[in-house]
């Protein structure tokens, strides 16, 4: 791992204090298969230990493993409580939140994970939502002209070839940060709102059809995790820092 990747994410073994400004972002190298943590397992509910199960694939169900449980060891972390307490109930549309939190004292969080890494956001008291991609090759120009925002194909084809992979995952998981935010999904439709898609430019949130007072209530930060991935966290605009950590176990 780079001296650059150990700079931007510092690695920690529990989470810091979490300032009411700020959201943290957590990135997790999923081990091998048979190098994870023992205690991981038992952390789980007997559902949440089903769904790892439920993988057909043996990657997938590490990867599975491995999210679900720092999950709960990163929450357990913020809340002063044993991990395996950590109750989840969901919201409306399917959105994970945590049971019983009371208004106003809510720490919300948002999950990801793609390949070997997962990515992790928490904030308190505003919607999170946060992507992470593993740089694959795709029919970029097709899903680019049947489901961006008309900006957002502007810009893409403004874009030099040797840069498009690059491009199109930077959008795609701007976009996806910001629905993960909102809670809705792919119910609301990726043309309705636009993101900047240049991965070398500053992030953000250019507009929104149903809501065009969105693009100041909203911040998109875009991170690069690992070598060959691309993420992003969409959280409120009155979140004023952004900290990201490595997890160490």
């Amino acid at each position: 791992m780079s001296g650059e990747f150990e700079t931007l994410w510092p690695s920690s073994a529990v989470p810091p204090v979490l300032a009411s400004s700020e959201v943290h972002v957590w990135r997790v190298q999923v081990p091998a298969i048979g190098t994870e943590p023992t205690v991981w397992s038992g952390l789980l509910t007997p559902e949440e230990r089903a769904r790892v199960e439920r993988k057909r694939m043996p990657a997938d169900r590490q990867r599975e493993l491995t999210s679900r449980a720092v999950q709960r060891q990163l929450l357990g972390g913020y809340l002063g409580v044993r991990p395996e307490a950590v109750a989840f109930a969901t919201e409306q549309r399917g959105k994970p939140v945590l049971a019983g939190a009371a208004p106003g004292d809510r720490l919300e969080f948002n999950l990801s994970h793609s390949g070997d890494w997962s990515l992790l956001a928490f904030v308190w008291n505003h919607p999170v939502g946060a992507d992470i991609e593993r740089w694959r090759e795709l029919e970029r120009d097709d899903l680019v002209r049947q489901y961006f925002a008309s900006a957002e194909q502007s810009e893409w084809a403004g874009i030099p070839l040797e840069g498009r992979r690059a491009a199109f995952f930077a959008g795609w998981t701007r976009k996806e940060a910001y629905l993960k935010a909102l809670g809705v999904g792919l119910m609301k439709p990726l043309d309705s709102f636009a993101v900047r898609m240049a991965p070398d430019a500053p992030a953000a949130l250019l507009s929104c059809l149903d809501d065009p007072a969105a693009v100041s209530r909203w911040r998109i930060d875009a991170f690069t995790p690992a070598e060959n991935y691309s993420a992003a966290v969409a959280v409120s605009s009155e979140v004023t820092t952004i900290r990201c950590f490595t997890l160490a176990f």
